[in-house]
């Protein structure tokens, strides 16, 4: 379950453009990690890898593969620097 907190979703809408979660590579070694997703801009390079949704109304590009526990896509400010980032991944 994927959802945008009020924040994020004005700035989201204020860019005028999608967004996509673009999940990082898998790290192997003894215990196999995947690190949290990035959220971008505009549409994914492979977008039949994705399904796109309406999540508050949001057009996001969500992966396919993305796993199932609640995540939520939030507005982080640091010295005048605002990005998304995406809350309550589990490294694994």
């Amino acid at each position: 379950m994927l959802t945008i907190t009020p924040e994020a979703v004005n700035y989201i809408k204020a860019k005028g453009k999608p967004i996509f979660l673009d999940m990082p590579p898998l790290i192997s070694g003894d215990i196999p990690v995947k690190e949290s997703p990035n959220v971008r801009f505009g549409q994914p390079r492979n977008p039949d890898s994705y399904d796109l949704e309406c999540i508050q109304g949001v057009s996001v590009y969500v992966p396919r593969d993305l796993p199932k526990q609640p995540l939520t896509i939030t507005l982080v400010r640091f010295l005048g620097w605002q990005r998304l980032v995406v809350e309550g991944w589990h490294l694994a």
